[in-house]
This record gives C-alpha cells, sequence and structure tokens, in this order.
C-alpha cells in the first residue's frame, strides 16, 4: 500500500514531491549540506533534513597530528 498525505497548503495528494539540496547554516558559522522536500504544485516547503550522504567537511585550520 502506497502512503498518499496531502499538502497542508494546498490540499493536493502527494504522490511526488520535489527534493533540492541547499545549504544550511550551523548557528550561523559552518555550512552545511541539507536537503528540501517541497510540493510539486504549490512549492510548500514540507521537510528539511541534513542530507546523509554528506561527508563531513575538514575544518580549515586545524591541522591532522602527525
Amino acid at each position: 500500500m502506497t502512503h498518499q498525505g496531502e499538502c497542508p497548503k494546498c490540499g493536493k495528494r502527494l504522490l511526488h514531491v520535489r527534493i533540492e539540496t541547499i545549504v544550511g547554516q550551523n548557528n550561523g558559522n559552518d555550512d552545511v549540506r541539507c536537503l528540501s522536500y517541497s510540493c510539486i504544485h504549490c512549492n510548500a516547503v514540507l521537510h528539511v533534513q541534513l542530507d546523509p550522504r554528506a561527508k563531513p567537511r575538514r575544518r580549515s585550520g586545524i591541522e591532522r597530528a602527525v
């Protein structure tokens, strides 16, 4: 059985959503890769989450211990 929800803004059935890669901010300091899920009918943002495929970025200025 397929889950079919409704968009809270336009009320149309959500069979598909638009998934986009966006950049979020962590306390205004670091940029974090995120995913945004939005309605294909009215473009309302339904959910935002951290991108699980994003690799942690090395901080600049921190050298590896040898």
